[in-house]
């Protein structure tokens, strides 16, 4: 997973151009949107800055352990109103000194807030799988959505020839004396009111598109094509995996869940941190260093005969701090409670989202066999109206209350698969950590 989210920063790095011009040349798949979202959205990008910043402020933790050296160098001149005899009334004096200091133990501190900062990087790595997470789920539905449309817009426009047929037939009728305006009105109504719902329903499958866009960012002026899909009945009415079997694989691999484990260690350590305040530490001090000072020997002599070393060793006990020790120990303690009030609300989400989506996709199952039933019922029905109309049996009335029954039975059938195909791939995608897709290659063309 890191190295995916390097390999994308690198790509970041190169500029949009070249992976604009790459989406060009092809109709997008599925797997597609999901490479291309996971190297070039910027949600993914930022993870990889605070993959960084976590990995910097981990070898800052790790510093931690080496030494400190500085240089210093005081130059100062002092001036005496009153100058013994044989003394200047100025004097010019410079020191130099190089001065290094290790802290040998100091309870433990360094090596539990190493730890911490190493769990802090693993933890913004799964944030960066809870962001890819999020983005998948965000393109399936995304994507189901154009497809949904696509075939809403397919029923529109056969809706809208059948209804033109019947206007142009009611037309014959009525100037044939065997029908009259009024009924020739309601009928063209209906082709004018079908002329609509197919304009609707090619602009939801450009709001569709849209969507998708944007989660891909590819900008408002590309138009956005994306390859079919095949979606056989297993795909709509298969048996789902056992409830129980999907929330534990779920739980097992959910980035947040498992992020949550790792504070566990990191409040663990903040305790310990705490703590440590109860304990002495001891330093280690060393330099060397020399000076000058006018009115004696000469600058070269003095900075040799003044050259020197030191060395020390400081133990440091705490007596009484006033509580603050005991404070920051309880402070910790009850930081550490969150682990487990998290936890539990994490996996009661996500218990909450499994019971949502079994409900979903089993009710869209149900409503979608319903639906077969329903339709093939419809049609029969709106097939034999057709025939009595064109002989002049019914009334118009009669003929679009059949035409619509059969258009809302399409559509309904229509929604229930789709309902049905998004719930059982995100039960899927809970369970396995995969979408998969029957895509339909098209040719290679894109326009923008």
């Amino acid at each position: 997973m890191k190295n995916r989210y390097r390999l994308a920063f690198i790509l970041a790095g190169l500029g949009m151009a070249s992976t604009q011009a790459m989406a060009d040349e092809k109709i997008w798949t599925f797997d597609d949107c999901v490479e291309w979202a996971t190297t070039n959205n910027t949600a993914i990008r930022r993870t990889m800055l605070n993959i960084q910043t976590a990995r910097q402020d981990y070898l800052s933790a790790k510093d931690a352990w080496l030494p400190t050296v500085g240089f210093s160098t005081n130059q100062n001149l002092t001036n005496y109103p009153s100058p013994e005899a044989g003394r200047n009334g100025t004097a010019y004096g410079s020191n130099y000194n190089i001065n290094a200091s290790w802290t040998v133990w100091e309870g433990n501190v360094r090596k539990y807030r190493q730890e911490s900062a190493k769990i802090l990087e693993q933890q913004q790595t799964l944030a960066g799988d809870d962001v890819v997470k999020t983005l998948k789920l965000g393109i399936l539905e995304s994507y189901l959505n154009i497809m949904y449309a696509s075939e809403a817009v397919t029923i529109a426009k056969q809706t809208l020839e059948v209804s033109t047929a019947q206007a142009a037939r009611a037309k014959k009728l009525t100037e044939s004396g065997r029908s009259s305006e009024v009924d020739y009105a309601q009928i063209e109504s209906q082709r004018a009111q079908d002329a609509y719902n197919l304009t609707q329903a090619e602009n939801n499958l450009e709001s569709s598109r849209l969507a998708l866009k944007k989660i891909l960012e590819l900008g408002l002026e590309y138009e956005l094509q994306v390859a079919d899909v095949t979606f056989p009945e297993t795909d709509i009415l298969s048996p789902l995996p056992g409830k129980t079997d999907v929330y534990n694989a779920a739980a097992a691999w959910l980035p947040t869940i498992k992020s949550n484990e790792l504070s566990k260690e990191i409040y663990a350590n903040d305790v310990k941190i705490a703590k440590a305040g109860y304990l002495p530490s001891i330093a280690l001090q060393g330099g060397v260093g020399t000076g000058y000072t006018s009115g004696g020997t000469g600058w070269g002599s003095q900075m040799g005969h003044n050259f020197n070393e030191n060395l020390g060793l400081t133990l440091s006990v705490p007596i009484y701090d006033a509580n603050s020790t005991k404070r920051a120990v309880a402070k910790a303690r009850i930081a550490e409670e969150q682990y487990g009030i998290a936890k539990e609300e994490l996996l009661n989400d996500l218990s909450q989202t499994i019971e949502s989506l079994y409900i979903d996709a089993t009710n869209a199952q149900a409503r979608y066999n319903s639906g077969i039933s329903q339709l093939n019922a419809m049609q029969k029905t709106d097939d034999l109206v057709n025939r009595q109309f064109e002989l002049g049996y019914v009334n118009p009335l009669d003929l679009l209350t059949a035409h619509n029954n059969l258009l809302n039975a399409r559509l309904e059938l229509l929604q229930c698969k789709y309902m049905a195909i998004l719930a059982g791939k995100t039960i899927n995608y809970y369970a396995t950590q995969e979408v998969e897709m029957n895509n339909q290659p098209f040719a290679n063309s894109h326009t923008k």
